[in-house]
């Protein structure tokens, strides 16, 4: 009988586990990840105004990060704490100062994902 109960509470916490996996949180598709680079005093935009850094496209090292992401500016999104920022395929929407969840990052750029926390 113990060894009955035992397994029931074992099955019933791989189960929970199971059904609270980041897989099952609403997922978004990376278009880019982006580094914020400094730019010398002086450097002009296509239109003569001053400005003082831009957005190059940039690779993040394969694996799975818990991060909080931010709205930046129009459709791009701060990984906050990182330096890096990143665009969605897709339409994200508002993500204030900040949403959490993980984010898994495949072999390309185009392969990763932004699993948003409930």
């Amino acid at each position: 009988m113990k060894s009955t109960c035992i397994f029931i509470i074992f099955f019933s916490f791989c189960f929970l586990l199971k059904a609270q996996s980041y897989e099952d949180w609403d997922d978004y598709d990376i278009q880019e990840f982006y580094v914020k680079k400094d730019l010398k005093p002086g450097a002009l935009d296509e239109d003569g105004n001053e400005i003082s850094f831009v957005f190059l496209p940039t690779e993040i090292k394969q694996g799975t990060y818990e991060v909080e992401i931010a709205d930046y500016s129009s459709d791009l999104y701060e990984i906050k704490g990182t330096g890096y920022y990143c665009k969605f395929r897709g339409y994200y929407g508002y993500a204030g100062y900040g949403e959490e969840g993980i984010l898994i990052v495949e072999s390309s750029t185009y392969s990763s994902t932004f699993y948003k926390k409930p």
